[in-house]
């Protein structure tokens, strides 16, 4: 008995480890504006709950991808959070964290938020959701901050650095137009 009882716990001790973005979606190119994102899954960092994209139906999702060493992505927390706030339940930042493009590690996220929450006197109060690897795949990129812009039927309206990160072009995403903000042109070979 005792046998059978470590060998189940050896089968499900790996899945308490794992996150969302295992469950990879069947599109295996990086996408573009114009095409439609599959149901990502992704793993929330303040309490491991897993959410989709399709959580946000109805809204506009911008993936904000940044890194714990990154003063540009950081610098635009608050903006974005303003803005989450000002369009609150049409407008919805993810950021996203790929261990594979940062280099973050718990430990870095961790001590991050705890000096967040320690020099602002409030804790961070926007969707993080670390160790993505699939986002990453649909959206290489090499330059920090990247945001991918995802229109309410899932479909990509701009791919972008900060700049475009403004109130009216949230009222263009919101009213179904693609964004006439560059495209941000950094490429990731993710074949390596």
């Amino acid at each position: 008995m005792k046998y059978i009882f470590f060998i189940a716990l050896a089968a499900v001790w790996p899945a308490r480890y794992s996150f969302a973005q295992d469950l990879r979606p069947t599109v295996t190119h990086r996408l573009s504006v114009g095409d439609t994102v599959p149901d990502i899954s992704f793993t929330r960092w303040n309490d491991n709950k897993i959410i989709k994209l399709s959580d946000f139906t109805g809204q506009v999702v911008i993936l904000d991808f940044w890194a714990t060493w990154c003063g540009s992505c950081i610098r635009m927390f608050p903006k974005n959070d303003s803005l989450e706030t000002q369009y609150a339940g049409r407008v919805k930042f993810l950021l996203v964290n790929s261990i594979r493009s940062t280099q973050d590690s718990a430990r870095h996220l961790n001590n991050f938020f705890h000096r967040w929450q320690k020099q602002r006197g409030q804790p961070f109060s926007l969707t993080t959701v670390p160790y993505d690897t699939t986002a990453f795949q649909l959206f290489p990129h090499i330059f920090l901050p990247h945001y991918v812009w995802i229109s309410p039927n899932r479909k990509v309206i701009g791919i972008t650095d900060s700049e475009a990160v403004t109130a009216a072009n949230i009222r263009k995403a919101l009213q179904g137009m693609i964004l006439t903000a560059p495209i941000k042109g950094d490429r990731y070979d993710t074949d390596n």
